[in-house]
């Protein structure tokens, strides 16, 4: 008898490859016999090729030929699928998923109440539901809760970034990891307030900043006049995940970093600006505050972020003051 396959399709981005984790977990359990693959973009292949719940890892490129793409779809024909789950549902994972099953579910997005949300203001949304748990519903749409997102991190991610900590001083008591970065500028906590709590988070241990190569401008300014540890750039998607397992509380704007913080089971304080609850991405399964302005008329104004604030005023950003984030952080340390 042929053994059961399914296939996963979920392309980018990291943030949201992170938050399959818990369906993997779910499936392997209800199906221990399953073989499971998974289609991912090759920059995130890290993210998900050690996850014990998947049995291959099946890569796509950033920027495909449309030859690259059609290769890849026959290839997982070849495969012969019993069902195909396709948790990113857009133009290209439409193509890809074509042909490769008799039983092909896709993520229900919400698109239409997500649009009204932004644009009339007006929430359609009966319940908040994570998205870890809408893509669990593609899968059984009875299932009603899910884990928490989960991570496995590669020994030499988790070797590079222990040899950096150790090398950075003793251990301290505590350490409170700052992560200003964003992919879209309406998602990112002013610098300024960074550096100011930066500044006031260092009588409870240590203060580290981390992020990626987009972020080392900002993080040299917060670093500027503190005795934080910027590690800023130094290290990979995945080995900067790894730091995080030595963090004691994360403060991190609404980004992959947030995502990872809550797989690895840290406490989380988590800056909202322009996007909300309601659209999927907040942390759970972990002690944690959200930080958001609420009652503010135009927010939210985008459910991916944009590059600038469309009233200019940016409050949803700067009405969330430095005083009530440090007090966040420290109340978790105090936990």
């Amino acid at each position: 008898m042929q053994k059961s396959k399914k296939l996963l399709i979920r392309l980018s981005s990291a943030g949201d490859v992170l938050l399959t984790s818990p369906l993997l977990r779910l499936m392997k359990e209800r199906e221990p016999g399953c073989e499971i693959h998974f289609l991912v973009k090759s920059q995130y292949a890290d993210l998900i090729r050690l996850n014990p719940n998947v049995n291959r890892v099946h890569l796509v490129q950033d920027q495909p030929t449309s030859r690259q793409l059609e290769d890849t779809r026959q290839s997982l024909i070849g495969e012969k699928f019993e069902a195909t789950l396709d948790l990113h549902n857009n133009f290209r994972s439409i193509y890809l998923r074509r042909g490769t099953a008799p039983d092909i579910r896709k993520v229900k997005k919400d698109i239409i109440k997500r649009a009204i949300l932004v644009n009339a203001k007006l929430n359609l949304f009966s319940t908040v539901r994570s998205v870890a748990l809408k893509y669990a519903q593609t899968y059984d749409k009875s299932v009603t809760s899910v884990s928490r997102p989960e991570f496995y991190l590669p020994s030499e991610c988790v070797a590079t970034a222990d040899e950096l900590w150790m090398s950075s001083g003793s251990e301290p008591r505590q350490a409170v990891f700052l992560c200003p970065g964003a992919r879209h500028f309406t998602k990112r906590w002013p610098t300024a307030y960074w550096k100011e709590i930066a500044a006031k988070l260092q009588p409870h241990g240590r203060v580290v900043l981390l992020g990626g190569p987009a972020d080392a401008e900002a993080c040299n300014n917060i670093q500027e006049g503190t005795s934080a540890l910027n590690l800023c750039g130094k290290l990979s998607l995945t080995e900067s995940t790894a730091m995080l397992r030595h963090a004691s509380v994360v403060v991190t704007n609404d980004s992959y970093l947030m995502h990872a913080a809550n797989a690895l089971g840290k406490k989380v304080v988590a800056i909202f600006g322009s996007s909300v609850r309601e659209f999927g991405f907040f942390p759970y399964g972990i002690e944690n505050r959200v930080m958001e302005v609420s009652g503010l008329s135009c927010r939210p104004c985008s459910h991916l972020g944009l590059e600038s604030c469309p009233r200019g005023h940016f409050k949803c950003m700067k009405d969330t003051l430095p005083a009530a984030v440090e007090e966040a952080a420290a109340s978790l340390l105090r936990d």
